[in-house]
């Protein structure tokens, strides 16, 4: 398979998931013939991996390797426990760099990543000489690939995938099924979010009738959290504050000393930024996270109504979605806060004068 770098295919770039067209017939069955045309695929995860990548990496994984595929699936960042229940968590490996081996047929397969600067390093500006597959629903995706499907209108990067297999015709099997209904329900909040649309319970629908089990998974993301974790999101919840007109923003932290006083890991923290949209006037909400290492991760989420999260995000560096984004920022942790309420009050005072 020769790659072609000087062509790039994939929907065009949209305002935002509202106004997006799908992605063609034809360009869903590319996506499948370019995965049936490779003899090996190595499947790409972006740092701190959420549950739309890991379940699409897992099905597909099942999918290749049904279909007499090498598959490997690597990312920069360790494999949250909470998705271990999924089939193939074994085989993910934690690959800070990556170097393209040249071997004919290998097909790398870019999921949920917007960039490549999402995934390991040495990524940026491309694998020389290897064709590679972005399949993904940001609608800031920067289609680095050779072959682009991006679907700003998905609900999530699963979503997509689930309709590469039906336009193509391959076996879905209750592994692959429940693999991409946890991905579909991690990325719309068990769809509730505003990216949840009538294709996504059309795909929900058609995988609960494979032999999809919502109670295992219910159970398996919301109710095995560790005691730690709770512990964690207490201390962030106490310190929850609000601020600007009606108290519309809400934001709380977290500190590597508050890691190491409840015992808790970095993915406790998963869900945590969207309790604070439970309070009753809040319509947009930040968490931030200090990472080993002093950097800081920031959790962007707004509801319809009021300023996008992934205005915010690019003002920051970051990107996303226009209700669910997110940035990493340099040290320190007051510092950070401080440049993100600037960039919040900013956007929303642009878009307060736009709405007038």
């Amino acid at each position: 398979m020769k790659a072609k770098h000087t062509k790039k295919t994939g929907t065009a770039e949209a305002a935002s998931a509202k106004t997006a067209s799908p992605v063609s017939r034809k360009l869903l069955l590319e996506v499948a013939q370019a995965l049936d045309g490779a003899s090996s695929w190595i499947l790409f995860s972006h740092m701190k991996m959420d549950g739309d990548a890991i379940g699409t990496a897992a099905a597909l994984i099942e999918a290749g390797l049904l279909r007499g595929k090498s598959v490997r699936w690597i990312g920069p960042d360790p494999f949250p426990p909470v998705y271990s229940f999924l089939a193939h968590a074994e085989s993910y490996t934690v690959q800070k760099e990556f170097r393209f081996s040249g071997v004919e047929g290998e097909l790398c397969v870019f999921l949920d990543s917007s960039n490549e600067d999402r995934g390991v390093k040495g990524l940026r500006g491309g694998i020389q000489g290897a064709f590679i597959l972005n399949i993904d629903h940001h609608g800031d995706n920067s289609r680095f690939g050779t072959l682009n499907c991006v679907d700003p209108t998905s609900s999530s990067t699963a979503e997509l995938v689930w309709r590469v297999m039906k336009e193509a015709g391959w076996p879905i099997t209750p592994c692959i099924a429940e693999s991409l209904y946890t991905g579909i329900v991690a990325d719309t909040g068990n769809f509730v979010f505003s990216n949840t649309s009538e294709r996504t319970h059309q795909a929900a629908a058609d995988l609960l009738g494979r032999g999809v089990d919502p109670t295992r998974i219910e159970t398996a993301l919301r109710q095995t959290r560790s005691l730690e974790g709770m512990h964690l999101w207490g201390v962030a919840l106490e310190r929850t504050c609000c601020w600007g007109e009606g108290a519309q923003f809400a934001m709380t932290w977290l500190s590597q000393k508050d890691f190491e006083q409840t015992g808790a890991i970095e993915p406790d923290t998963e869900m945590l930024v969207n309790q604070l949209l439970l309070v009753r006037g809040v319509r947009f909400a930040v968490l931030f996270v200090e990472e080993e290492g002093g950097a800081v991760k920031v959790s962007l989420r707004s509801k319809e109504g009021t300023v996008s999260a992934v205005t915010v995000a690019h003002s920051l560096g970051g990107g996303g979605h226009p209700r669910a984004s997110g940035a990493r920022l340099t040290p320190p942790l007051d510092r950070a806060v401080q440049a993100v309420r600037g960039a919040v009050e900013s956007a929303y005072a642009e878009w307060a004068s736009a709405a007038r």
